[in-house]
């Protein structure tokens, strides 16, 4: 049986709304395993960015310690040395080139060599199709270089690639198409699990079949 990596339980969170308590989550309890492509997914409201922003806020056992009991600079040097974020809007320092920001992340891990560092974002930059815009402050990018950094199937290939490696992946999506590159798909609906599908190890062969095997299984959630 695999390893879990992260454990949450008895996840709650509501809000109130003219008097009425609003529950977004339900006493949700999840696992999550070492080496997984693991999706969140369900209809709009259902919880599933919730669920994320209480990953680490709520009650979470990663790698066997509990992080709610951290401190703040422990919890720093979590988000460092252990955890990666992609957000769904783009988040760059006005400031900084596009390289810089990509760079920051590295500089703030004293356990790599700065020209390790730097190596790996040139090829990131290189992975994602912005060479040309690798320089230029965030403002000063064009509306079209802007998605091509955004773009779904570079960033898909590469956590794709990172999972094969064994980095452990836990995303939210709507799209089947992202959906395919999991090997288990958790559906969530008014703040509770109410399904999983486990899929082989993604190859791009089986993209077609796969989908298709997804949609039927959507289809029986009544996503």
């Amino acid at each position: 049986m695999a390893d879990i990596i992260l454990q949450a339980r008895d996840l709650c969170k509501s809000f109130s709304s003219e008097g009425v308590q609003n529950h977004v989550l339900n006493n949700m309890d999840l696992d999550i395993y070492k080496g997984d492509f693991t999706v969140i997914m369900g209809a709009s409201g259902s919880g599933k960015s919730t669920l994320l922003y209480s990953l680490t806020s709520g009650k979470v056992i990663y790698d066997g310690e509990d992080i709610t009991e951290y401190n703040e600079k422990r919890m720093a040097e979590l988000r460092v040395y252990e955890f990666g974020f992609v957000f769904q809007q783009i988040h760059l320092v006005s400031n900084l080139s596009i390289r810089e920001n990509i760079l920051v992340p590295g500089y703030m891990n004293k356990d790599t060599r700065t020209k390790e560092t730097e190596n790996r974002a040139d090829e990131l930059i290189k992975k994602m199709n912005i060479e040309s815009a690798a320089d230029r402050l965030p403002a000063q990018v064009s509306g079209g270089e802007a998605q091509r950094g955004r773009n779904t199937q570079n960033v898909l290939d590469l956590l794709t690639e990172l999972n094969v490696e064994g980095q452990s992946i836990l995303m939210v999506t709507h799209d089947v198409r992202a959906a395919i590159r999991a090997n288990r798909i958790i559906y969530i609906e008014d703040g509770r699990i109410i399904g999983e599908l486990k899929l082989s190890q993604y190859i791009e062969e089986d993209r077609k079949s796969r989908e298709s095997q997804i949609d039927a299984w959507l289809g029986s959630m009544q996503w």
